[in-house]
């Protein structure tokens, strides 16, 4: 009984033993049993002869057990991936996949796990066409089509690993395919092509053959992309701008700038997701038209997408010119003043404080009090208008069509330095009018106009010295253009010059004084003539006829019944008069028999103009540029400029101006002035020389200095208020004093 019992304890020994060894056997710490996920075995025929077995990928780090069996041969192979590349095999055979995993049990012995489901396949020979494949691309996605459809199915592959591998089938002629990863394909990345191709195939148990992958087609992600670009452009901080845009349809982008009626290249950056151009800061008011296109493999050009825009409008780094001595404080508010800015000195606005601007003056920072600078508006206002200030190279006034001698195509004197040689025209212009001149501007535009500036502050010496040229000449026979647009004399017919107003002997060319050759004219009538000798407060204040105490000029009256001009017949009934040989004056001209005299045009002592508060302008069309057709041309000194002969366009100037606050005059359909900013601040004074740009001027890279006519110092050394600086290049110093 004992002995029984010994032997069934070690029996029971042997067999605990032998599950013990089974277990340590069995148990591989850290390996699980793969999974195979189930679909076909995908057997893809080279053109070399060779296959390309391909199956259900069972996920990360799993390794496959492959076995084919084909004319006695058998192959056991494991890989990697779930692919398996085989030569000198053809249809027919047989194949098996399972996943296996392997690792050290219990005993150290290394142990190989096989999945518990497996893929079989018992593949057939067949016939197989080798296609032609074409795809048309959309956003996202590409439909793919095929001629034939002899074979059972079709399918799209994808180039990995040198093998076109099925991606999407169809039984059809033709497929469709969305790029977004969850059929297989991704979009491609920036700069990678995606190689695809057709294969034909027949199906069968367990899995489908494919023939020979057709001739490739070339994908990137620029073919897949929309065609909308999305260009923006993007304001960070005042006039600080930046574009931005999407990817869209293309293989190469090309960024352009419009300038000078043509397109220019900025960038040409590389493709991805987003971008972004720094544009930096753009001047006040400043016009910008930009272009995004892209362009296909082949450079041909496929979309395009513009944004235009005006920089939005500040005084920052603008110049400006106070109209009157000014305090120079040490803070915004006027606490504590550093001294005085004389009148017409040139400045440039580091900040805008309410109604002060921070400048820099004689190596120092302060405040002045903005309400009492003129703000140059072509820095100001930018492209939201126009300028031409024609006082500064060549002066267009005139008597209706008559030249005048010594202004008409001068420089008049105070608009020396009013063009600028890199900068263009100086238009200076009391800022808080600027302000309501921006408002007109922008009205106009919404409208499809632009305000064209001829003149804003014109200085004192300008006024005293159009009038008195000017009123010398109101009994002079008017100048006249002969067929060739030469100006004549209409008494000799000689030509004139105009800068000196001396007759051209036809014969020698020397210039001769009309004084000498002509009678002595009669007195001219008192009232067109300017009495020099009266007491300032007597002689007219602006260009409305009136003295400033006598309030708002009245409008002119209608026009009386015409009077037949010399030689020409009256009406029936009247009196025929012999013709004579007068030539008509510039007064004549000008008045229209008494009604208007030279007030009404030139102001004899002091304009509006002159405190910086008046406008000479007009209108053009803001697409090309085309001035309106006015009643007269502007700076006409005549009765044919005077308001109550207003045609449309110059009522809808009128409209756009008075709006804005501005009044006109009766006698000047281009003329308007803020007298309600005057009134506001009290402004008594006015400036009597003209001004230039001459001083310290300031951006985003630093401080430069220019001269009296706009010239920048560049690579030069200059003394400015006893300082020596030194500027590179570009006009730059190092040496500014600390901010």
């Amino acid at each position: 009984m004992k002995h029984a019992r010994w032997l069934i304890g070690l029996f029971v020994a042997a067999v605990l033993a032998a599950g013990v060894l089974a277990a340590a056997y069995l148990i591989t710490p850290g390996v699980r049993r793969p999974s195979l996920a189930e679909g076909d075995i995908l057997v893809c025929a080279e053109a070399d002869g060779s296959l390309v077995l391909s199956w259900p990928d069972a996920g990360p780090g799993s390794v496959y057990l492959t076995e084919l069996h084909a004319d006695g041969q058998s192959l056991r192979q494991h890989t990697n991936e779930p692919l398996l590349e085989v030569s000198g095999v053809s249809a027919p055979f047989r194949v098996r996949v399972q996943a296996a995993a392997s690792g050290t049990n219990l005993l150290g012995m290394v142990r190989e796990l096989t999945s518990l489901t497996h893929l079989d396949a018992e593949v057939a020979a067949a016939e197989l066409e080798t296609p032609v494949l074409t795809g048309e691309p959309e956003e996202g996605a590409m439909t793919f089509s095929w001629e034939g459809g002899r074979s059972p199915v079709y399918a799209v592959c994808v180039l990995r690993g040198g093998v076109y591998l099925p991606v999407a089938s169809s039984s059809g002629t033709g497929t469709f395919l969305r790029f977004d990863g969850g059929s297989g394909l991704a979009m491609p990345e920036h700069g990678q092509t995606l190689d695809l191709a057709l294969r034909a195939g027949s199906p069968g148990e367990g899995y489908v053959l494919y023939g020979p992958p057709s001739a490739p087609l070339a994908v990137e992600r620029g073919d897949l992309l929309g065609d909308d670009l999305s260009l923006t452009a993007q304001e960070s901080e005042p006039r600080v701008y930046a574009l931005e845009w999407s990817e869209a349809r293309g293989s190469e982008y090309e960024l352009r700038e419009w300038r000078d009626g043509a397109w220019v290249t900025l960038d040409r950056p590389e493709p991805a997701e987003h971008f972004r151009y720094e544009l930096g800061r753009l001047d006040s008011g400043s016009s910008h038209r930009y272009q995004v296109l892209t362009r296909d493999r082949a450079g041909g050009r496929l979309l395009e997408e513009e944004v235009s825009f005006y920089a939005s409008v500040s005084p920052l780094y603008c110049t400006v010119w106070p109209i009157i001595d000014l305090d120079f404080y040490e803070s915004a508010g006027g606490s504590q003043s550093q001294g005085r800015v004389p009148a017409g000195t040139a400045l440039c606005v580091l900040e805008e404080d309410g109604q002060w601007f921070r400048v820099r003056y004689r190596d120092r920072y302060g405040y002045v009090d903005s309400r009492y600078c003129m703000v140059n508006l072509s820095e100001y206002t930018g492209d939201y208008c126009a300028y031409d200030v024609t006082n500064s190279y060549e002066s267009i006034f005139k008597v209706h069509e008559s030249p005048i001698a010594s202004i008409t195509g001068q420089v008049i004197p105070g608009f020396e330095n009013m063009l600028t040689e890199e900068d263009g025209f100086l238009v200076p212009y009391l800022y808080p009018c600027a302000k309501k001149l921006l408002s007109a501007a922008q009205a106009a535009l919404e409208d499809g106009y632009r305000l064209k500036i001829y003149e804003a502050f014109r200085p004192n010496e300008a006024t005293r010295y159009l009038y008195d040229t000017t009123a010398a000449k109101l009994s002079d026979p008017a100048l006249v253009y002969d067929e060739e647009e030469t100006v004549t004399d209409p008494v000799t017919g000689w030509q004139v010059d105009l800068s000196t107003g001396c007759l051209v002997d036809p014969e020698t060319g020397e210039l001769l004084d009309p004084a000498e050759l002509l009678e002595e004219p009669e007195e001219p009538p008192e009232e067109e003539v300017p009495d020099s000798a009266q007491p300032p407060e007597e002689r007219l204040e602006d260009e409305t006829g009136l003295r400033e105490e006598d309030g708002d000029a009245p409008e002119a009256a209608q026009p009386q019944e015409e009077t037949p001009a010399p030689g020409e017949a009256p009406e029936e009934g009247g009196e025929v008069e012999e013709e004579t040989p007068d030539y008509p004056t510039y007064g004549g001209i000008m008045t229209d028999n008494g009604r208007f005299r030279l007030g009404s045009f030139l102001a004899a002592v002091t304009s509006a103009h002159n405190r910086g508060i008046a406008l000479d302008l007009t209108l053009e069309t803001a697409d090309f540029a085309a001035e309106l057709e006015m009643q007269s041309a502007i700076h006409d000194l005549s009765w044919y400029s005077a308001v109550y002969r207003n045609n449309d366009n110059a009522d809808l100037l009128a409209s756009y101006m008075t709006a804005a606050g501005m009044r006109g005059l009766s006698s000047e359909w281009w003329h308007f002035q803020d007298d309600e900013t005057r009134e506001a601040i009290g402004l008594t004074s006015y400036l009597y020389k003209g001004v230039n740009a001459g001083g310290w001027t300031r951006d985003d890279r630093g401080w430069r200095y220019r001269d009296p006519g706009g010239r920048y110092y560049r690579n030069a050394s200059v003394t400015v208020d006893g300082k020596r600086y030194t500027l590179d290049r570009d006009g730059y110093t190092s040496q500014a004093p600390a901010e």
